[in-house]
């Protein structure tokens, strides 16, 4: 005759357990002292030219009106399946119609909108000759190769743009 199992303590909680019987489904925790924060990542290319102009991008008058007209980098969201570098060259193409060389890391924002928290991922990347000519998509009204003298006088959409931007300038 078999001895019947015994329960056992175990040090992490409180519960007792019999061995080799089954687990109790694990309860999230009441409450989380440290509030835990979700990013949308969006991914943008100080793209520049063999002159060393830089490509900034015109939002549609229809967009947001904080951003209505306002001036951004090439790029955009970061897709579930997308591989960084792969996913910002594919933005690239699909607004501009142009192939850059692959992207390094040159910086990093984070910013809060009204529906979510965002995280912006830079990137240095360039394509031959000057100021090639790009096949424009619907996602923005105008694009200008800028020397980067000039790009104070421009409004962007994040102001951290402008920032990285310089950073990038001054490397």
């Amino acid at each position: 005759m078999s001895k019947p199992k015994k329960a056992h303590r175990h040090r992490r909680g409180t519960r007792a357990r019999v061995v080799g019987a089954p687990k109790a489904p694990r309860q999230p925790p009441a409450t989380s002292p440290r509030p835990r924060h979700y990013y949308d990542v969006r991914q943008y290319a100080v793209l520049r030219d063999g002159a060393g102009h830089i490509l900034i991008l015109q939002l549609p008058k229809e967009y947001d009106e904080s951003a209505a007209n306002t001036w951004t980098l090439p790029g955009g969201k970061l897709e579930p399946s997308d591989n960084p570098a792969q996913g910002l060259l594919r933005e690239i193409m699909e607004e501009t119609g142009l192939t850059p060389s692959l992207p390094s890391l040159c910086g990093i924002a984070r910013w809060t909108t009204r529906a979510s928290k965002k995280l912006g991922i830079f990137y240095r990347t360039t394509v031959p000759g000057t100021k090639p000519e790009l096949k424009l998509s619907d996602e923005h009204q105008r694009a200008v190769w800028v020397a980067p003298a000039e790009l104070a006088g421009f409004p962007f959409h994040r102001p951290d743009m402008l920032e990285i931007i310089k950073e990038e300038i001054a490397k």
